[in-house]
């Protein structure tokens, strides 16, 4: 490790990688998982041309939310005395003003600026060896920060603590979990159904107890060490929390709940759950498909990892061997053909993802050639192996799939490979990056009723 202030040798990678041990050792490996330069004619049977013309017609609003977070010094003499931050935007794409950019010769640099540059909400916490005022340990200062930041109403209608509440109930009427005090422990008991306050006290210890406690983010902070992957983990969990509760205050409001057929939600990531507050996607799962009858379109994209990584080598491959994958055709990524081609059988579970996932992957080789990664809710409540079998690997169970992948055909763009993100998205579209996030159904129900 440096000491403070010291830059790293310019240089210093010379000596590694003409280091004899080192080149000995590379030769020891390789990539685990390649794709056979035989197989690859089985393989390009696997992808299905699909019609999708004018299937998202009827979509005339994206929704997207993105975050970044950052850890910095709170005090330039205490470096390792930190605080945590993550932004969230959320952007309204509107598909009826596509031409507005993309047909544009200049874009104002200061408009574009403008799109993004203003956020949602914003998080603040804690770090390592830094507490709230009120002499909490670490962990109650960030349990607390976490609470509060759940308290928020990020549209003005429904808090975040509201919308995990909702979710929670959609799967049971009481939940469980341990008293965060790591002295205690005990298990507390919460009836969803018949308390409406987000606050408790634990009946051993009298540690102050939240509802968001739930979410056992806490977990990823380590007293000695710091924060740790808590905020990667806040930042992914709270993304879809915020997602849905645009969906239900869109809900709630008697007006826009008759637009929901026009709208579509895109997570930016795969419909996953990781670490501690993993368990939150059984219940997205079940409260989603509890919807499924209201018409919206609700979907991830992932932009990286080993599913986009072998997207491209098989590109790759199929064109050394004189094969094109159909323009405009998808496949549906069972297990079969991930733990064959893509990595190795979990030890523990029969099943990729079943920790974590609420969503299937599909690979989708776009009208224009473009590779895109998705994720598509699972159209079952839960997860068995029934329901892997019948219905979560069979595509013809997805009806939205024509629409995502109509859908993505016209919201693709060139600025980045692949790309269909959030910000990406400005360079073809009239995106509207907003804060407060209150004025995001006024501008929203404004455009709607111009266009009718």
């Amino acid at each position: 490790m440096p000491y403070i202030n010291e830059f790293s040798n310019k240089i210093s990678h010379e000596r590694i990688i003409k280091n004899p041990k080192v080149i000995e050792k590379l030769k020891e490996f390789k990539i685990s998982y390649e794709i056979p330069a035989l197989q690859t004619n089985d393989i390009i049977k696997l992808f299905q041309q699909i019609e999708t013309k004018e299937a998202s017609q009827k979509i005339k609003f994206v929704f997207t939310v993105d975050s970044s977070y950052v850890e910095v010094p709170l005090n330039n003499n205490i470096p390792s005395a930190t605080v945590g931050i993550v932004n969230f935007s959320v952007s309204i794409v509107d598909l009826e003003k596509k031409y507005s950019l993309s047909k544009s010769e200049f874009i104002d640099p200061q408009k574009f600026n403008d799109m993004f540059n203003s956020s949602l909400l914003t998080f603040v916490t804690p770090g390592h060896n830094v507490i709230l005022k009120e002499d909490l340990s670490t962990i109650q200062s960030i349990r607390l920060s976490i609470f509060e930041f759940f308290s928020q109403k990020p549209f003005n209608n429904l808090s975040l603590l509201d919308t995990l509440k909702d979710i929670l109930k959609s799967k049971d009427d009481k939940i469980s979990f341990l008293c965060p005090n790591p002295d205690c422990h005990t298990n507390i008991d919460w009836d969803l159904k018949n308390s409406n306050d987000y606050i408790d006290n634990c009946p051993r210890c009298g540690e102050r107890i939240y509802l968001s406690d739930w979410l056992r983010l806490h977990e990823a902070v380590d007293e000695e060490l710091g924060t740790g992957s808590i905020l990667s983990r806040f930042s992914q969990a709270s993304e879809h929390l915020i997602v849905l509760n645009l969906l239900q205050t869109i809900m709630n409001n008697q007006f826009l709940n008759n637009l929901l057929e026009n709208i579509a939600f895109i997570i930016d990531g795969p419909l996953a759950i990781y670490g501690q507050p993993a368990k939150l996607h059984a219940y997205i799962l079940r409260y989603l498909h509890q919807l499924r009858d209201k018409g919206f379109i609700y979907f991830g994209v992932i932009k990286s990892g080993r599913l986009k990584d072998h997207f491209t080598i098989l590109e790759e491959r199929l064109k050394q061997q004189g094969i094109n994958i159909p323009y405009n055709s998808f496949m549906l990524v069972n297990d079969e053909y991930r733990f064959k081609y893509i990595q190795r059988r979990p030890k523990q579970n029969k099943y990729f993802g079943i920790e974590v996932l609420y969503g299937q992957d599909f690979l989708f080789y776009s009208d224009k050639g473009k590779k895109y990664v998705i994720s598509l809710p699972y159209p079952v409540p839960e997860k068995n192996e029934s329901a892997f079998e019948k219905y979560i690997f069979n595509h013809n169970t997805y009806g939205t799939l024509p629409i995502v992948l109509d859908l993505l055909n016209r919201i693709s763009i060139d600025l980045y490979e692949d790309a269909v993100l959030p910000i990406a998205l400005a360079h073809k579209f009239a995106s509207i990056s907003l804060n407060p996030g209150i004025k995001i159904l006024e501008i929203f129900t404004k455009n709607y009723i111009q266009q009718q």
